[in-house]
């Protein structure tokens, strides 16, 4: 009689697998509460706005942040240099004329003022705060053995301008043209110092560099 054996395997069951972690869902932190502009003083100083134009421009739909930016931006840095200079008009010019050195009886300064005056277009004036341009001379007088033989001249045009450094106010001059007038013998000195200045102010006039 034959006998037989039945071998029995084993099986190692695997853990059912454990569901993971359901992720952290992060809400929106809730947005700072817009803070709306608001008319103030200083608003009025700075940007000119009165409180009752205050909405009719529309400025009560910014943000307070965006105000004070707007306020800062029209403010004057007081670093910061301002030159406001003036231009000769195509029609004509205001100059400043002042004369100095060897003219003890003030016959040149009379000669160059009314030759200056002269010029188309161009009106002499008292003061620097009235002109659109400045000429400035000095008169050198020459002479030989202790007598006079007549007089020759520096001369500088500028245009006069104010500077503005955080509300202080200069008066300032930018320079131009310089030169000299050099014949002594010659009767022409304040024809040719209205001649020069002449071709000055066109050259202002035009952008190009004066010679």
């Amino acid at each position: 009689m034959a006998t037989g054996s039945t071998a029995m395997g084993q099986s190692t069951a695997t853990p059912p697998a454990k569901p993971s972690a359901t992720p952290a869902v992060h809400k929106p932190k809730a947005s700072a509460k817009l803070v709306m502009a608001v008319w103030s003083p200083d608003v009025q100083k700075t940007l000119g706005v009165s409180a009752e134009d205050f909405k009719t421009d529309g400025l009560n739909k910014l943000t307070q942040v965006q105000l004070t930016s707007l306020e800062g931006s029209a403010k004057p840095d007081p670093k910061r240099a301002w030159l406001a200079c003036p231009v000769p008009s195509a029609s004509g010019a205001r100059v400043y004329l002042t004369v100095a050195g060897d003219d003890s009886t003030g016959a040149i300064a009379g000669q160059i003022r009314h030759a200056v005056n002269s010029v188309t277009g161009v009106t002499v004036v008292d003061t620097a705060a009235q002109a659109d341009r400045a000429l400035h001379v000095v008169i050198q007088e020459q002479t030989t053995a202790k007598r006079t033989i007549g007089f020759t001249a520096s001369y500088l045009t500028g245009t006069p301008c104010v500077e503005d450094i955080g509300g202080k106010k200069t008066d300032v001059e930018l320079k131009g043209t310089l030169g000299t007038y050099t014949d002594a013998k010659g009767a022409g000195l304040a024809t040719d110092l209205a001649g020069m200045l002449d071709q000055d102010l066109q050259a202002v006039k035009s952008g190009a560099p004066a010679r």
